[in-house]
C-alpha cells in the first residue's frame, strides 16, 4: 500500500526541467494517489456499483474511467494500439452527463471491482513502458505525445477531486481511511459565534492580465486557458476568508433552502427537487438533530470554523441572501495581484498552503491579522471558491478545442456550468496552479468548494 509520500509532488514539473525518471514519478504519484483514495472503498458491488449521487455514475466508472482515459489518448498520438481489454477501453473512456437523474436509471450493467482494478493495472504497466520511450521535448505542443501522457496524468488530478465529494457521501460501514490516506486536521479555533462577515478588506483593482497566448509552452493546460484576458477591476472589498460551516448555518436556519427567489442559477429548481437535503452535503443529520460534518473516511463532530463546501446553486443562493457577490474571475486575479504580486509569487509560496493533500480536509480558516501564511485575505488552499461567472473562454474570438481532447471544454461553456478557481486542500499537479487553471463544473455538482463574497467599497 503506498505512503503518505504519494502526495507528492503537489505542482506540475515543468518540461524543461524533466527527466524520464521525473515523468515516471509523477505518473505513478497521481495513479498511486487516486488508487489510494479508492482503497478505502469495501470491494463490493454496493459500494461500487450502487449511485451515491443522481447526476453521477458509480463508483467503479470513476476507478476505470481515468484508466481508459490515458489508453485513447496515447492511442490518439500512435504510442498504443489498446490494453488488450477492448471492451473497457471503449466503455470507460466517456461518462454521462444527464439533463436529469432519471436518464442514469437503465444504466446498470457495470464490471465488479475486482475487474475494474486487473484493468487499472494492466493500464498503469503500459503507460510505464509509454515512458520509457516517449520524446522528452522542452515545450507542449497541442498534439505532442508527450502531452497526451501529461493530459492522462492532470485528468485523473481533476477526477481525484471530485471523486472525493461522492466517496463522503457513501455510508461509513462501506469504507474506512487507507493506509498512506493523510489524517483529517485536528486543529480548531473557537467556534465563530457572531453572524455576519467581519470587517471586508480592501481590493485595489486595477489592470490584470490572465491567460496565455503561446502556442506551445513548458507546462500542460487545458484548452480554456489558452488565450488571453484583460479588464481593468476597480476597488472593491472582500470578505476575510471564505464563508464558515458556522455562517452558512445560519442561511439554513433562516429558510434559505426553502426560498426559491434566491436560487437564481440555471437548473437550480431541479437541484433542490433532486439533490438537496436542505443543507450542504458535506454535512449530515445526528440522531440527536444537531450537524455533523462528512469527512472522507469518518464522521466527525462540526468543525464550524471550516470553510463551507458547497454546489454552485448553494454558493449563489447564498450570496444572495447576504446581499453580496461571488468573488468574479477578474476580481481573483486582481487579489492575487494585491496580497501576492502575481500568479508567479503565488507559485513560489504554494507550499505554505492547504493543498497537495498535506491534511486529508479543509483546517479553520484564518481571520485577518491573524499569524499565518498569506496577507489579509486568506483565499488560497482549504477549498476551491465559485466564481460568480458562468464558464466561458478566456477569449471567444480565439478560442479553439483541444484536438486531443474538442470535447473538454466547448459542450460546457454557458449558464449551466460554473467557474472556480484557488485549489483546495485535494488540488495535486494543474490543479494546484493558482491563477491558472480554470476548474469548471455543473451546477448542481459538489465540490471541494466555497464562497468568498465580496461587495462595493461604498
Amino acid at each position: 500500500m503506498p505512503e503518505p509520500s504519494v502526495v507528492r509532488p503537489v505542482g506540475q514539473p515543468p518540461l524543461r526541467e524533466l527527466s524520464r525518471e521525473q515523468l515516471a514519478r509523477y505518473f505513478t504519484t497521481t495513479w498511486e494517489t487516486y488508487e489510494t483514495l479508492f482503497r478505502g472503498v469495501t470491494d463490493s458491488a454496493e459500494s461500487y456499483c450502487a449511485r451515491v449521487h443522481p447526476f453521477r455514475l458509480p463508483l467503479v466508472f470513476y476507478l476505470a474511467h481515468t484508466a481508459s482515459f490515458y489508453v485513447q489518448k496515447l492511442k490518439l498520438v500512435g504510442l498504443v494500439n489498446g490494453s488488450g481489454m477492448p471492451e473497457l477501453d471503449e466503455r470507460m473512456e466517456q461518462g454521462v452527463s444527464p439533463e436529469h437523474p432519471d436518464e442514469l436509471a437503465e444504466l446498470t450493467d457495470w464490471p465488479d471491482p475486482e475487474t475494474a482494478w486487473s484493468y487499472r493495472k494492466q493500464v498503469r504497466d503500459i503507460v510505464l513502458r509509454v515512458i520509457e520511450n516517449i520524446p522528452l521535448p522542452t515545450t507542449v505542443e497541442p498534439q505532442s505525445p508527450v502531452r497526451a501522457l501529461l493530459m492522462g496524468i492532470e485528468h485523473e488530478n481533476i477526477h481525484l477531486h471530485t471523486s472525493i465529494p461522492l466517496i463522503r457521501m457513501l455510508p461509513a460501514r462501506l469504507k474506512e481511511a487507507p493506509p498512506g490516506w493523510p489524517t483529517t486536521v485536528n486543529e480548531r479555533t473557537i467556534p465563530p459565534t457572531e453572524r455576519g462577515h467581519g470587517d471586508y478588506a480592501y481590493c485595489r483593482g486595477g489592470l490584470v492580465r490572465f491567460g496565455d497566448t503561446r502556442t506551445e509552452a513548458d507546462r500542460f493546460q487545458w484548452d480554456n486557458e489558452w488565450g488571453r484576458r484583460e479588464a481593468e477591476v476597480s476597488p472593491f472589498m472582500v470578505a476575510p476568508h471564505p464563508v464558515t460551516n458556522r455562517q452558512f448555518l445560519e442561511f439554513v436556519e433562516d429558510g434559505g433552502y426553502h426560498n426559491p427567489g434566491l436560487w437564481t442559477t440555471h437548473g437550480a429548481s431541479l437541484f433542490l427537487s433532486e439533490v438537496s437535503r436542505g443543507h450542504p452535503n458535506s454535512w449530515f443529520r445526528a440522531d440527536d438533530g444537531s450537524y455533523r460534518y462528512h469527512g472522507i473516511f469518518d464522521n466527525i463532530d462540526m468543525p464550524w470554523d471550516w470553510p463551507v463546501e458547497v454546489s454552485r446553486h448553494e454558493a449563489v443562493a447564498y450570496a444572495n441572501w447576504a446581499g453580496q457577490s461571488l468573488i468574479s474571475e477578474e476580481q481573483f486575479h486582481a487579489l492575487l495581484n494585491h496580497e501576492f504580486g502575481g500568479v508567479e509569487r503565488v507559485a513560489d509560496r504554494i507550499d505554505e498552503f492547504n493543498v497537495g493533500l498535506r491534511h486529508g480536509s479543509p483546517r479553520p480558516v484564518r481571520g485577518r491579522g491573524a499569524d499565518s501564511d498569506g496577507g489579509a485575505v486568506d483565499f488560497v488552499g482549504n477549498v476551491a471558491l465559485w466564481l460568480k461567472d458562468d464558464f466561458t473562454p478566456l477569449d471567444g474570438e480565439s478560442f479553439r478545442p483541444d484536438p486531443l481532447y474538442p470535447d473538454f471544454s466547448e459542450p460546457w461553456f454557458g449558464a449551466e456550468t460554473g467557474l472556480l478557481a484557488g485549489a483546495s486542500y485535494a488540488a495535486r499537479g494543474h490543479m494546484a496552479d493558482v491563477g491558472v487553471m480554470r476548474d469548471f463544473m455543473q451546477n448542481h455538482m459538489d465540490q471541494l468548494a466555497g464562497i468568498l463574497l465580496t461587495r462595493p467599497t461604498s
